[in-house]
Order: C-alpha cells, then structure tokens, then sequence
C-alpha cells in the first residue's frame, strides 16, 4: 500500500502539529504502507510567533528519499499580512494586518490567489498525473488542505481521509470567540467543512470525543488515531533540591483552568503554609503566547515569586524539564474533554500526572488506566496533597510516585498509533 500525506506542519517544524504526520512517515512502512510526504521547507529554531514566516527555502521543490520512505519539500510561500509583520514588526501596522489577515482567510476557500498552501496542492496533483497511491491522507490544521482532498479526489478519484487534529467547526479554542467577525467565519467556513468532508472515505480524530462529535456532525465513519509518544524517557536523574516543583509545557488554552491551580497556592499561601522555596510553579514555553502568560502572572501579585515562565525552547529541552520535574499538570476544560497531546509526553516521562481538575472523562480516563497520577475535585484536595509532598520533600522522605502500567501506555506510543492507522486504511480498502 502507498498512502500520499499532505501536511502544512512536518519536522523539522518545533511545533506538536508536526509530529503526527512525522510519525506516519516514521512508521508506516513497518507496518506495510509506504508514505510520500508533500510538505513545506521548514526550518527549526521557532522562539517567537513571527520566526515561523522567517525562511530561507529554495524556489525549487526538494526530494528526500530512505528506506523509511519519500518527502517532498515545497518552498514556502507569504502572503501580504505576512509580509508586513516581518518588515515593521508584531508591534506596528497590527489593524492593517488583522483586516488583511481576515481577507485572506475569507477568500482562499474560493480561490488559489488568496491561498499561502496552494503549492502542497499543486505538487500533490504533479505527483498524481505519474502516480496512483492507494490514499491520500491529509491533516488539518490548516483546514484548507480539505480542500486538496476534495478537488484531488474529484479529479483522480483516490480515495482520501481527513484527519482533524482540532475541531474545525467544532474547535475548542475558537468556539470561545463569540464576536460577530468570528461568528461570520465560522458560519462561513463550516459551509466549505461540509463541501470537503462530502467525498471523503473517513475522518480520523486524535480522541473518542472529538471523534464522535465530528462524525455525527457530517454523518461520516470515524476511527481514532491518538497522538503518543516516542519512547520512555531516562529519568534515573539525581535530585539536589528540596522545592517541590512542578511543571506545566506548552500551550495553554483559553478554557483550560489554570486558575484552580493558581488558587489553591495563593490560599496556601495567604494561610501562611508555604514559602517560594517550598514549591515552584513552571509554565514551560508559556511567554510564546503572550495572552496566556499575562493571564497566568496578573492572576495575583501574591504569588508572583511562586511562578517560573519561559520562552519556547527546543522539543528535547522541554522533555529534560518533565523528567528533572516532581509532577507534571494537565489542565482540563469546563465544557470540552480531550488528551493534549503534551500529555503523552508526560507519560513518557514516567513522572506523576496531576489532572486539574478531574474531567471526569476522557483525561481522568486515560491517568487511571495507564495510572500515572492522580485527579482532583476540589482546590482543597489538592492544597492538602501539595502541603505533603512539600513536607516530605524538605525532610528528605519519599514523595508521591507511581507504578504504571506500562503495556497499557505503549498502546498510546506512536509507533503503535501509526500502527493502528495502517490497519484502519486497509480495513477501508477491503471494504
């Protein structure tokens, strides 16, 4: 079997988007599927929103072949918005941009002009007149890549899958923007969501939840592709320290609860129980998102000295930080369930996983299966956990740990995730 992959995000990208469609391609010829990858010519240090426009690729498309199987690089292209911010900065001409920003985004869904991926789609079809693949499987975001999907199997009549990393219509993030420009696109955006998703084979979704809710949306079969991990990390590093630390990495998201947590170490402190070299608070990678940094350090000024920010730092620092930490946080949201992918990367840590607070669902779910941590109802329960692991810590004793189930865990690494994929596609051939 050959399975064509279109993906905007690929190593070497630091981004989480990358490493879905890496895996594939790292995996799927074990499994009996060889991957060809249309992509773009990334580059790898990312510290500010803005790095990612920064590029030096070649006009020229770029052909990488290994036993693993093809990639194909295609120059990266800017629209104008684009170009503004990286001639004046983030800081100036910003209406101008977001106004043009928001014409692009309208207009590429009804032609290639507007559209800054239009060249994946174009080497797609380049490769299609030559080639036939047994699937086209492409992943979103950016969901105009469905697009390509629809048209190429239109023309080709290769069978194709859509694979949704967040909602579209259905995105946990952006359902929070209730304004009326926001509201107008995601109106007019779910029109071509349904046009897309018409002609598709299935749709793959990285949990139950999302999953089911995109298929009953567009009445389509869903199979479930977890993220995963890589490996079990080596976490056999000495501990010179007696503050308790723990660590949250990456982005964190408009409805995630950040503040139970943040509460229960002001009212911790405020009763005078703790001290800032008792316990530490680390938001790894939070200073890329400008707005969710502000938000974690204006909760209270109280608690300032308990809080330790970064910028982004590269995928292996931010592993280190899990292992050299005592527990790792996953943040659920009110009204939304789902596994962030950084969670997985908690697992391969093998460090314990506090869940703030219990989701009840699907992250609760997965913590008790593969028990690697606890879960928390109340900002009181978990004052009273944190207040002894910091004792036990400062005299030297055994804090919190876990015994996990490791056979359950593996079934959420990558390689047996792309696995799984493999298997989903030749079910569907069958059929």
């Amino acid at each position: 079997m050959r399975v064509l992959i279109i993906c905007n995000d690929f190593l070497p990208l630091n981004s989480v988007g990358a490493l879905r469609p890496y895996s594939w391609f790292n995996y799927f010829k074990e499994s009996g599927a060889e991957p060809i990858v249309i992509t773009k010519q990334w580059e790898t240090q990312i510290e500010r929103p803005e790095d990612v426009l920064k590029h030096t690729s070649t006009e020229n498309v770029i052909i990488e072949k290994s036993e693993k199987g093809t990639i194909i690089r295609v120059p990266i292209e800017l629209i104008l918005p684009e170009k503004i911010l990286l001639k004046y900065g983030m800081d100036k001409k910003r209406i101008w941009r977001k106004m043009l920003i928001v014409i692009y985004k309208i207009f590429s869904f009804v032609s290639f002009s507007f559209d800054k991926h239009k060249r994946l789609y174009f080497e797609a079809r380049k490769y299609l007149q030559n080639e036939k693949p047994d699937f086209i499987l492409i992943t979103g975001e950016p969901f105009i890549l469905f697009k390509y999907g629809y048209l190429l199997h239109k023309e080709f009549g290769i069978p194709w899958v859509a694979d949704f990393r967040d909602g579209w219509k259905l995105n946990h993030v952006t359902r929070h923007n209730r304004d009326m420009l926001n509201r107008f696109l995601q109106l007019w955006e779910f029109g071509f969501e349904k046009k897309y998703l018409s002609n598709c084979s299935f749709i793959s979704a990285p949990d139950p939840y999302l999953g089911e809710a995109i298929g009953k949306l567009h009445k389509k079969n869903t199979k479930v592709v977890f993220n995963g991990f890589e490996e079990f990390l080596n976490t056999d590093l000495s501990d010179q320290t007696t503050t308790l630390i723990l660590t949250h990495t990456g982005t964190l998201t408009a409805g995630q609860q950040v503040e139970f947590l943040l509460q229960a170490i002001l009212e911790l402190h405020q009763e005078k129980k703790i001290s800032p070299n008792e316990i530490q608070l680390n938001f790894i990678g939070i200073e890329y998102y400008p707005a969710q940094n502000t938000r974690v350090k204006n909760f209270s000024s109280i608690i300032e000295p308990y809080l330790k920010t970064s910028p982004r730092i590269t995928r292996k620092e931010a592993l280190m930080q899990n292992v050299s930490s005592d527990f790792l946080i996953a943040f659920t949201e009110k009204n939304y369930q789902a596994i962030f992918a950084k969670v997985y990367d908690y697992l391969a840590s093998k460090k314990p996983i506090l869940v703030l607070p219990d989701d009840n669902g699907l992250l609760s779910n997965l913590i008790n299966e593969t028990k690697s941590g606890l879960t928390f109802q109340t900002i009181g329960e978990l004052k009273k956990f944190l207040l002894d692991q910091i004792q036990k810590k400062k005299t030297g004793k055994n804090i919190f740990e876990i015994f996990p189930d490791y056979e359950k865990m593996l079934f959420y690494s990558r390689k047996k995730q792309a696995e799984q994929f493999v298997r989903f596609l030749k079910e569907n051939q069958k059929n």
